[in-house]
């Protein structure tokens, strides 16, 4: 029987996420992983002085900077076919990605699914094509292209090392 938790946000049960090392208390909804998200900066803040200082130093920065925010702002308000022009080449650029990635957002800032990663299979690892600047977020990630190798006769399920 697969063990399960009740989620501290929302409050309903769901099963444990084995590669989640701690114990779990939040699940990947979106809504329950910003609030523990928040929580996790609350505490640090409360609790990490020098955390804090440097959060508060850095927001110090941000608003001694902020006049640069406040010139985009005057100039979408004096060119709104700039806006415009932005907004739609925004709206292809996430219906290309739905396409291409299967998602929504332009930045994930949550990784990690609840469910399974891939589905059991033979699958080719090909490098990824850098030229095509896909992506506009996730520099970091390690990129690579899934290929289902389907009736090989080479390799049995049996065969395969198991990860």
């Amino acid at each position: 029987m697969a063990r399960m938790f009740r989620c501290k946000h929302c409050g309903k049960l769901f099963k444990r996420n084995p590669r989640i090392k701690s114990f779990q208390r939040y699940c990947g909804q979106k809504g329950c992983q910003q609030a523990r998200k928040n929580a996790w900066e609350l505490l640090k803040i409360k609790t990490d002085e020098r955390y804090r200082e440097r959060r508060q130093a850095s927001k110090k920065r941000w608003r001694k900077h902020r006049h640069g925010h406040v010139y985009q702002q005057k100039y979408r308000e004096t060119h709104p076919e700039y806006v415009t022009h932005n907004f739609e080449q925004q709206q292809k650029r996430n219906e290309n990605r739905k396409m291409v990635y299967s998602c929504t957002k332009i930045v994930k800032t949550d990784a990690l699914p609840s469910g399974r990663l891939i589905n059991p299979g033979l699958y080719a690892l090909l490098p990824w094509d850098k030229s095509k600047k896909e992506k506009i977020v996730k520099t970091d990630a390690l990129m690579v292209q899934l290929t289902v190798l389907q009736n090989t006769p080479t390799f049995s399920q049996q065969q395969l090392p198991v990860l």
